[in-house]
């Protein structure tokens, strides 16, 4: 059984007025427990905050985090930042799709459908938990 863990924490956006206070230490702050109470490896542990967390860096981590989970493993993914909705346009929703908002989010947003694509492939067997700190995140895996 592995336990793996990806926490994201993103205080300082490049955009005027758009900081936040405290996600970088919640994204360690879930890190440190992870290892020092729930026994996660350190080296299995991966956080990065603020200009490293890209969509591009956010994907991949997560990518990274889910590749080759088998039954049993435990899998966590903490998301602290800024949360937000864009108009659906797949239609699969009657009007919203929510996002995560990226240290790049001006060209940038990560949508709970690619969200749910990277989830979709875990075996039914792999206990996930996705701990999102950001607003319009209710639904934001679109997990059942």
């Amino acid at each position: 059984m592995a336990k793996r863990a990806f926490c994201v924490g993103i205080n300082d956006y490049p955009y005027d007025g758009s900081d936040l206070n405290g996600c970088v230490n919640d994204a360690r702050a879930w890190a440190d427990l992870l290892i020092q109470h729930f026994d996660f490896p350190t080296s299995d542990v991966t956080v990065i905050t603020d200009a490293e967390a890209t969509k591009a860096k956010m994907v991949a981590g997560l990518k990274e985090l889910l590749h080759g989970a088998k039954a049993g493993d435990v899998l966590v993914f903490t998301n602290s930042s800024h949360g937000s909705y864009v108009a659906d346009t797949s239609g699969d929703e009657p009007t919203y799709d929510e996002v995560v908002c990226p240290y790049d989010i001006a060209d940038n947003a990560l949508a709970d459908d690619e969200l749910r694509e990277l989830f979709a492939a875990l075996p039914p067997e792999a206990h996930v938990v996705a701990i999102m700190d950001n607003c319009h995140s209710g639904t934001v895996t679109r997990a059942a």
